[in-house]
């Protein structure tokens, strides 16, 4: 029972730190806050632009429908841009404007700020540890969203 107890604490840890970091990024950076499924997508697109919907889909694991309806959405808000593949024409491809450059990574910078800050005010030994589960925190990650 105490490991699965951790493993409740773990993951209310890892929830409460996220959504912390992700509305005060947001807000120090000035940017609008959108659904969960918008930002996914948005910072997907900011960082390896020029996928198809299908694709954002298959990667974030949501329903093309639903990626259709958020890419309607960001491109009404001026976050994307659908153009036709040069390379296929009968394929779309996503990409962000400007704007959604500047938003998310002005929400990364903040948050690494945040971070920087919140770790300057743990002790030594704590915020080594914090900074040495970077690796072991990724491989977490990856193995949980292959169970996903």
């Amino acid at each position: 029972m105490e490991r699965n107890s951790d493993l409740l604490i773990l993951g209310s840890a890892l929830r409460d730190l996220t959504r912390d970091l992700m509305r005060t990024g947001r807000r120090v950076a000035g940017v609008a806050p959108l659904p969960e499924t918008e930002v996914d997508i948005i910072k997907l697109v900011v960082h390896r632009p020029g996928m198809s919907p299908g694709r954002l889909a298959a990667e974030l694991r949501i329903k093309p429908s639903n990626v259709s309806a958020a890419l309607r959405r960001l491109a009404a808000g001026g976050l994307v841009v659908r153009e036709t593949d040069p390379a296929d024409r009968r394929a779309t491809r996503v990409l962000p404007t400007a704007r959604a450059i500047r938003d998310v990574h002005g929400v990364e910078r903040a948050r690494a700020a945040l971070l920087d800050q919140a770790l300057a005010a743990l002790p030594a030994a704590d915020r080594a540890a914090v900074l040495a589960a970077i690796p072991s925190l990724q491989a977490l990650q990856a193995a949980v969203r292959e169970l996903a």
